[in-house]
């Protein structure tokens, strides 16, 4: 049964099948918040600094052959690159059956896909340490990423900070606008015993891990191209919570009109015949076979398999393997 867009109402996250990232969700229950200069693009949360008809602004100085910083560089040093080491940025999207998606940060959909509930940043791990709540906003896509510095001034000439930050972090390039991407920002501070670095110049590359629980996930989707054991793993993790489990299937034949990427259908696992938890290949399929895929022939012996006499003595040990499993259950 396909799952369709009405009964995916949360926020979405791509995750890769390191085992760090499994067992840091869902045995540890943490989760990372992701410094600006550790994410793929290397124009995150690095905008033109502007001003308004001041060129003399870009300016560098020398004394006495000492290079001193322009009044760009000045600003760029005193509000950028604190912020790139002091705030952390949790990525989601509303655009669960990406191809390119599932193929960048879900490790060649070797990886799965989280949905949070729609108010995730409500729930008490996700609040401030004065119990904050922090907005889940949609990124901006833009031409051309700048701040203009002489917009952003009060009339005392002192620059507007929150303001400044809004467009800093929930601003992007027009290149990334079909990931559809919603961000929650939150300050390292938060972390208990979390110390900051001195030297703004050095770029923090620690993964900042913050206190996360389980019931903040409506559902979890396994990659098509996901480990067996991986995907157990997480089951097994989540056995005694409320979380919906499904499976991404790659269509084959059916293509995205703006990109000619395979389509991505999230199947509920109870549309799925059992035997699908022994597949030794990925979820990829063509149309006219889907319904194959998930239709069970009932046999009464082994020999009606219709494999070659190579095959057999392998198909007796899965047979002996699976009803052991069976026997345990």
């Amino acid at each position: 049964m396909d799952v369709t867009e009405q009964e995916l109402t949360g926020y979405f996250k791509y995750c890769s099948d390191d085992p760090k990232v499994i067992n840091g969700i869902f045995r540890d229950h943490k989760i990372r918040f992701t410094q600006p200069a550790v994410l793929n693009d290397p124009l995150e949360c690095n905008p033109i600094i502007r001003f308004e008809n001041n060129g003399a602004n870009y300016n560098w100085f020398s004394l006495d052959g000492i290079p001193l910083p322009s009044e760009e560089s000045r600003l760029r040093q005193r509000l950028i690159e604190p912020r790139i080491n002091a705030f952390g940025i949790l990525s989601l999207t509303k655009n669960p059956d990406s191809f390119d998606m599932w193929s960048h940060y879900a490790n060649g959909h070797k990886g799965f896909l989280i949905e949070f509930k729609s108010d995730l940043n409500e729930y008490p791990c996700m609040l401030s340490p004065s119990n904050e709540v922090y907005p889940i906003r949609e990124v901006q896509y833009v031409d051309e990423y700048e701040i203009n510095i002489d917009n952003l001034t009060d009339d005392e000439d002192q620059i507007k900070l929150e303001m400044f930050n809004d467009l800093m972090f929930y601003r992007k390039l027009s290149h990334w606008k079909t990931e559809q991407e919603y961000r929650m920002v939150r300050r390292f501070s938060d972390l208990p015993g979390y110390t900051p670095l001195n030297n703004n110049v050095h770029r923090d590359t620690e993964a900042h891990l913050f206190e996360f629980s389980l019931d903040c996930i409506e559902s979890v989707t396994f990659g098509a191209c996901m480990l067996l054991k991986n995907r157990e793993s997480i089951e097994e993790a989540c056995k005694n919570s409320k979380i919906g489990f499904l499976q991404a299937i790659i269509i084959r034949d059916e293509k995205d009109a703006l990109r000619e990427a395979p389509k991505i259908s999230l199947q509920s696992l109870d549309s799925l015949p059992g035997s699908s938890r022994m597949r030794p290949f990925p979820f990829i399929i063509e149309t006219k076979h889907f319904e194959d895929m998930r239709t069970v022939k009932q046999i009464s012996s082994l020999s009606e398999l219709p494999y070659g006499e190579d095959d057999r003595q392998w198909a007796e040990q899965v047979y002996e393997i699976m009803k052991a499993k069976c026997k345990k259950k």
